[in-house]
């Protein structure tokens, strides 16, 4: 159970690889897509003027950034430390990373609703986690299928 377990967590963090370069286009494009980003000082903290609609919180260009963030950081990164637990790798750098990268990856989800300072390490957050998926990916391609040693049996007579 646990060599197919590593196995799913080989491919389970390259596709949090693909996934998370994926967001970054979403933020990108979310962001850059705001024709009124040049008017951001015209966004309020309440919300209160029409124009408040269009700023990057309440922006509608970032929900697709949100959604694909919701299922990565909420279902994806329980379903992987699960997976991690059962996997439960011998090199304990392996399974430090296995359980680390998404417990950063659910506090993802938090960051942006921090404040300024706080939510300013939502892209930092992000960068050490596509470099930990990369990693642990890397590393685990390399390692190739565990083998089980069978002990000789004695000789007999």
């Amino acid at each position: 159970m646990r060599r197919g377990a590593r196995a799913v967590m080989k491919w389970f963090s390259l596709l949090y690889v693909v996934l998370i370069v994926i967001q970054v286009y979403l933020a990108g494009e979310g962001i850059f897509g705001l024709n009124v980003i040049k008017h951001s000082e015209d966004c309020d903290k309440n919300g209160a003027n029409l124009v408040a609609q269009h700023c990057v919180g309440n922006s509608k260009p970032l929900d697709a950034h949100r959604a694909l963030g919701f299922f990565l950081t909420f279902p994806g990164a329980i379903l992987f430390l699960i997976v991690a637990l059962v996997a439960w790798h011998s090199n304990t750098r392996i399974r430090t990373i296995s359980i680390v990268v998404p417990i950063l990856t659910f506090i993802q989800m938090i960051l942006p609703g921090t404040g300024r300072w706080g939510a300013a390490l939502h892209p930092v957050n992000a960068i050490l986690i596509l470099g930990m998926y990369g990693w642990l990916f890397h590393t685990l391609r390399k390692e190739g299928p565990e083998t089980v040693e069978v002990p000789a049996a004695a000789p007999t007579g």
